[in-house]
């Protein structure tokens, strides 16, 4: 049984890629929060010319090895579909990731016969609004 699967696509001005984001998900990863199914770095050059990077470098190619990437996942059209929404000169890191820490509460919610009826995500920006409501 898998928990929720989700992907994030995190834009970034330039390509300054840094290290501290591969650190966190591993930090996140070895604790059983996530496990990263796949990870993908797309840019788009000032001419609109659109890459997959190669995750090549030493160090990064390290971290992605600890973190057991199944890879694969993503595609041509996956890459395509993210430079669309890039602007020229920016880049883009793609995760598909799997919410291990679910996997207990989704067992629970089947056995006992749950049934999902609805799902979906509020933005982290929408905190305040839910602040609001909760009284704090």
């Amino acid at each position: 049984m898998r928990g929720p699967i989700d992907y994030i696509v995190v834009g970034f001005p330039g390509n300054n890629f840094r290290g501290a984001i591969l650190k966190e998900l591993e930090k996140v990863s070895k604790n059983g929060t996530i496990k990263v199914l796949d990870v993908a770095l797309v840019t788009k050059d000032r001419y609109g010319n659109v890459a997959l990077v190669e995750l090549t470098e030493p160090d990064l190619a390290k971290a992605l090895d600890s973190l057991e990437v199944q890879d694969g996942l993503i595609d041509e059209d996956d890459v395509r579909e993210i430079g669309e929404l890039l602007e020229n000169g920016t880049s883009a890191g793609l995760l598909i990731i799997e919410q291990l820490w679910a996997k207990g509460l989704k067992k629970a919610i089947l056995d006992s016969d749950g049934v999902l009826i609805s799902e979906g995500r509020i933005h982290p920006d929408a905190s305040r609004e839910l602040d609001r409501k909760g009284g704090k």
